[in-house]
């Protein structure tokens, strides 16, 4: 009996001791499905996303795999909300915060205009909201932040036949495509007439001269073909979309603890590189628009507080929506300049798995 017993804590000891020796490499892998509404050659799918989610893979030693579901195939910008917290996905590389405006509410200070100068800057804002407000980061519960992006400034850009607007009273009489309801206010409250169209349909109203002009990122211009037929731009940097990067909490729950640490390592960084390749976008078409000599325009210090004081409307909107849901808005909107205050003019930190591919 004592040898037999004897045998089976050897046998014990010898399988606890090669359990503990396995590497990683021989864990169980896991497999995270990701949602993305963009298409695959997307710059910022090919660019941003791809690599992020390889870094990860390497990082883990192969024990996190991912399956991309590109282009809406599996989910539209709408639904990816829904979509991770339902389980039809675990991951979003861009969650689109501005299909769903009521459900993130105290989120929509970002996007209130003329707040901010680099995409950089609104990222990493982004980033600290969440971090240290508590009524900010209650929108996002159910998911787990992983990365803080935004798209692109809308800026004016005006057809060839005429001149880039430098100030308020240039606004009146234009007509200017605007893709959705706060472009149709922002078109309005600046005194131009606005002109509710879908992107697509842009280009040709934009031939038939049935607009004069649009606000429009500036980054895609080129992608667009409006670059055809604009030639005038005035850089206003007016409102964008958030689209963060997210997972659920029911799949982050699911992780171990050394895999959860490497997606919360590459928080900063990922966040950077996104406000990093929109800069770099916006600066490479402007750069184009310059060489070809288009009349590009920066309202000065003294007429950008006028067009921000036409804005006073969308502001008075959003303080008075969160007074009725009992938030300091008036609170929130001072830590949101005051941030946008420290970071204006901050520089991203490179990191090493971005590679040097992105840049234009």
């Amino acid at each position: 009996m004592k040898f037999k017993n004897m045998v089976t804590t050897l046998i014990a000891s010898f399988l606890f001791l090669i359990t503990a020796i396995v590497p990683s490499s021989f864990a169980k892998t896991i497999e995270i499905k990701v949602g993305s509404y963009e298409p695959e050659g997307h710059y910022l799918v090919q660019y941003v996303y791809v690599p992020y989610t390889q870094e990860i893979e390497r990082r883990t030693n192969g024990q996190v795999k991912f399956k991309w579901y590109h282009g809406g195939s599996l989910v539209k910008a709408p639904q990816t909300y829904d979509a991770m917290t339902g389980g039809l996905v675990d991951m979003v590389v861009t969650l689109g915060v501005f299909t769903m405006q009521s459900r993130f509410p105290v989120s929509n200070v970002m996007t209130l205009p003329f707040l901010f100068d680099s995409t950089v800057q609104v990222d990493r804002v982004y980033q600290k909201a969440y971090d240290t407000i508590p009524e900010f980061r209650a929108e996002y519960k159910d998911i787990v932040m992983l990365g803080f992006h935004a798209s692109d400034f809308f800026n004016l850009h005006i057809h060839k036949d005429l001149k880039a607007p430098r100030t308020l009273e240039d606004m009146k009489g234009l007509k200017i495509c605007a893709v959705s309801k706060t472009f149709v206010e922002v078109t309005q409250l600046l005194g131009a007439t606005p002109r509710s169209l879908k992107p697509e349909d842009a280009y040709m109203s934009l031939q038939r001269k049935a607009i004069d002009g649009c606000f429009w990122p500036t980054a895609p211009l080129a992608k667009w073909k409006l670059t055809d037929l604009t030639s005038h731009h005035t850089l206003v940097y007016g409102p964008f979309v958030q689209v963060p990067m997210a997972m659920a909490e029911r799949t982050w729950k699911t992780l171990p603890p050394d895999v959860q640490a490497v997606f919360n390592e590459m928080r900063p960084s990922v966040t950077d590189f996104c406000g990093a390749i929109v800069d770099n976008r916006r600066a490479s078409t402007l750069n184009k628009l310059k060489e070809r000599k288009d009349e590009i325009y920066t309202l000065p210090d003294d007429e950008k507080a006028r067009w921000v004081d036409a804005m006073k409307p969308m502001y008075d909107r959003w303080l008075n929506e969160m007074k009725e849901k009992g938030i300091d808005g008036e609170k929130i909107l001072a830590q949101i300049r005051s941030y946008a205050k420290e970071y204006r003019g901050t520089q991203y930190v490179k990191a090493n798995w971005w590679g040097d591919q992105w840049q234009e």
